[in-house]
């Protein structure tokens, strides 16, 4: 066999290989994709495994902490208890957006945070928001990302969209508002590949990151969430 067909051969088997061991490959397709499926091992440490903190989508969040997982009534969550600090976390997946065009998911806040101003810049704090960003990746760094931020508002009703004020690359989408609701545990179904569509007019690419954030270090303020069986689902 020549040189370059043992270098085409060696090639396929390696991009076999990488779709073949992907957690989310598509290989494996199935109806669902859980994100907030937590192993016992994970339970017992307090963490997530896997998951990446970050700096903040647009800003840096001051005093960062990093979210538990806890277990209440058999159901494995996240947990932030933010006090003048905050949490945003992402679970790495590479799936299509057009194949899981749903995303859906539950929580529960403890309060809203009526001194956030979420359209200025600097005044952004959310009692809960669940974030996808889609893109491409390189060494595990993002580029050419999009972010779609489905949001807990203090002030703005359910239903507005508007412009992350310092990233223009997100787009920020109300699902829930004000405190009458607050203390409950809520449920959401959003098509956010229509709602990519809507916000950035073009097709999404592969979606690289699910996670969820919840800050108060802006206002100082003070707010616990929960979530839960967030999913991207077929249908």
């Amino acid at each position: 066999m020549s040189q370059s067909c043992l270098k085409l051969l060696g090639f396929a088997l390696f991009i076999f290989l990488i779709s073949f061991c992907s957690p989310a490959s598509e290989m494996f397709a199935q109806d669902f994709f859980p994100i907030t499926d937590f192993s016992d091992e994970e339970l017992a440490k307090g963490e997530p495994i896997g998951w990446k903190t970050h700096k903040g989508i647009c800003r840096e969040i001051k005093n960062r902490i990093m979210p538990r997982i806890v277990e209440i009534e058999d159901r494995k969550m996240l947990y932030v208890n933010a006090n003048d600090n905050g949490a945003i976390l992402f679970k790495p997946v590479h799936l299509s957006p057009k194949a899981y065009p749903f995303l859906s998911w539950n929580w529960k806040v403890s309060n809203t945070i009526p001194a956030s101003k979420e359209k200025e810049e600097g005044g952004d704090d959310y009692p809960a928001a669940v974030c996808v960003v889609y893109g491409m990746t390189f060494l595990s760094i993002p580029y050419s990302y999009r972010i779609l931020i489905y949001g807990y508002g203090n002030n703005l009703p359910a239903g507005e969209r508007f412009e992350n004020p310092c990233e223009a690359r997100a787009k920020m989408i109300v699902v829930q508002s004000g405190a009458q609701d607050a203390g409950k545990w809520l449920s959401y179904k959003v098509n956010h590949y229509q709602d990519y569509m809507q916000e950035f007019g073009k097709e999404p690419p592969k979606i690289i990151y699910v996670g969820i954030q919840t800050n108060a270090d802006r206002t100082h303020g003070k707010v616990e969430a929960w979530y839960t069986d967030i999913c991207l689902n077929k249908e």
